[in-house]
């Protein structure tokens, strides 16, 4: 029996990996064949093991992969890997390739607010892919809970602080593990059943790093201080210090200027709609994860 190919890329990241894992669950798993995209099909050290059906090789700079990795496939859940902020350079050309490839569904993962905010390279990719005439979700997140568990985790665990220019402006965050839910249902359900929508995806909760530095504080059994230091700071530290691409933390800074400006607190009922049930909490999360800062 012919399966339905669904590519997964970003396979090694939080939302790529949930999502395989989700898939893989899935009651009717035998009518479907998830494929992993990867950057290199030898794993290196480190590296989260990857569940799937097939893995197949995916390199976003390296556009000679793509028509390879679309062959049969009918639906793409495309992640922009973090570091490259191109849109031109990178994501054109695999629109491009999906458009060949005649997708009949990119599941792209978007950003919240992402249509009021032109300087993000999620509205360009979004913009593309309308005009490509690809049929889409987009899905759009708030902040990731699990940007304190990944990129800020450091920084909790060994100084005992939340180092991000937000100000006391307050912030929706969203379980990673609630948007790969969505992410799973969406890339199976009947055919039109989420095509050409938007779906705005929060927790139940909008709160400040003052409070996240309290709850972190109440779950780990020690103190846990919000700093707010200045945008220079912030930049200074992670890009000189820490080592990340300018580009990355110039995007962090834009996104933590929004919060610090209030307006990254809006709460939507859309992820309790489509999962049927309520949201993941902060404290839920920094419970279940409470061993990457120890």
């Amino acid at each position: 029996m012919m399966t339905e190919r669904i590519l997964i890329t970003g396979a090694t990241g939080n939302v790529g990996l949930e999502t395989l894992t989700e898939l893989m669950k899935h009651r009717d798993k035998e009518n479907f064949t998830f494929i992993a995209g990867l950057r290199t099909l030898t794993q290196s050290t480190g590296q989260p093991d990857i569940e799937a059906d097939e893995t197949i090789s995916l390199d976003f700079e390296n556009a000679a992969t793509f028509d390879a990795a679309l062959a049969g496939v009918s639906r793409v859940l495309l992640v922009r890997p973090p570091q490259l902020a191109d849109v031109d350079k990178y994501f054109k050309p695999f629109i491009d390739a999906m458009q060949r490839a005649k997708i009949r569904q990119v599941v792209f993962l978007s950003l919240q607010g992402v249509e009021n905010n032109p300087v993000t390279p999620h509205h360009k990719i979004e913009k593309l892919i309308r005009e490509a005439g690809l049929p889409y979700t987009f899905l759009r997140p708030s902040f990731f809970m699990q940007n304190l568990s990944t990129t800020h985790r450091d920084e909790i665990r060994l100084r005992d602080e939340i180092f991000v220019p937000a100000g006391q402006g307050r912030t929706s965050f969203i379980d990673v593990r609630d948007i790969s839910a969505i992410a799973a249902l969406v890339l199976t359900g009947e055919p039109n059943e989420f095509i050409n929508k938007g779906y705005e995806l929060t927790g139940s909760e909008a709160l400040t790093y003052t409070e996240i530095g309290q709850i972190l504080t109440d779950v780990l059994g020690r103190k846990i201080t919000y700093r707010n230091p200045s945008i220079l700071s912030f930049v200074w530290q992670k890009w000189q210090h820490e080592k990340l691409p300018l580009g990355f933390t110039l995007i962090m800074t834009a996104l933590y200027t929004v919060s610090k400006l209030g307006k990254a607190g809006g709460l939507t009922s859309e992820t309790e709609r489509l999962l049927k049930r309520p949201p993941i909490t902060f404290r839920q999360f920094a419970y279940d994860f409470r061993d990457v800062w120890n």
